[in-house]
This record gives C-alpha cells, structure tokens and sequence, in this order.
C-alpha cells in the first residue's frame, strides 16, 4: 500500500461527452455531507436519546489554481469558470483519480468565484460548487467513444 499523491485527484467538465480537467489547477477538495434530523418517540424520550436519520446528502467541490489565458487553458480556466457563473445555469462536473476508470460526477453550480490579484505574485482563482441533483459512480467505457472519461489534461 502506498500513499495517494493529491496531484492525482482531477477534477473537470464533462462536455459533449468529453471530460476536459480543470486547467492549471493546484487544488482540489470534496467535500460530503449530510443533513440529519432528530427522531424522538415517547420510548426513547424517557431514556433522553434521539435517534438519527439522513434528510439529505450534498457534495462541495472547491478547487483553486493559477490564472493562465493562452490556448485550451482558456477554455478550462479563469475564464470558462466565469462564463459557466454569469450563466446561472448548472455544469455537469467529473472527478477521478489519474490513471483510474472509476469516477464520480454530477450536476453544480458555482456558489462562489475569486479572482485573486496581489502585487508581485501570480494571479490565481479560486471556485466553489454545490451539487444540484444526484451525484453517481461511473466508470471509463475505455472505447474512445467519448462515453468514458476521455481524460484530456
């Protein structure tokens, strides 16, 4: 067993079928949750214990990464990120781990977008999503059809 390198967690867009990993990106966290409620009969009420259940699951992605406005990064970056925000509309989003078939993906929106600018450093971004519906398992077709992840990084 080995440790797993964080630079290998790639999150991205999928796009008429195509994943396409979010461009000079330097982090990259998931986060899951979940919304419980309490449920109290008279039973156990005497014994003053609640029991627990799940209302709701929800998945946060945030992710961070260096400004870049050449070529694909482009179209990957800053600069996709704020168009997929002013659209107010959701981005089906994918992650996985580098060199692995199984993944994760769903439909988010951008509850959050930085563009951070300090004198006498690089200009970076940073991005939050929330999911908006299911968030399921999948895993590579591996055809080339465009089904699978067509990692593209």
């Amino acid at each position: 067993m080995a440790y797993k390198d964080g630079q290998d967690l790639i999150l991205g867009f999928v796009e008429e079928g195509n994943f396409l990993a979010l461009g000079h990106s330097t982090g990259c966290k998931i986060s899951r949750s979940s919304e419980t409620g309490d449920r109290v009969t008279k039973e156990q009420s005497a014994g003053k214990f609640k029991e627990k259940y799940v209302k709701s699951l929800a998945v946060s992605i945030s992710a961070d990464g260096f400004q870049y406005d050449y070529g694909t990064a482009a179209e990957r970056g800053y600069p996709k990120l704020k168009q997929i925000w002013k659209s107010a509309m959701p981005v089906t989003l994918r992650w996985l781990e580098r060199g692995e078939s199984e993944y994760e993906q769903g439909s988010f929106i951008i509850t959050s977008l930085d563009d951070d600018g300090q004198a006498g450093d690089d200009r970076k971004y940073s991005v939050t999503f929330e999911n908006s519906g299911a968030v399921t398992d999948g895993t590579d077709s591996g055809d080339g059809s465009g089904s699978g992840n067509g990692l593209s990084v």
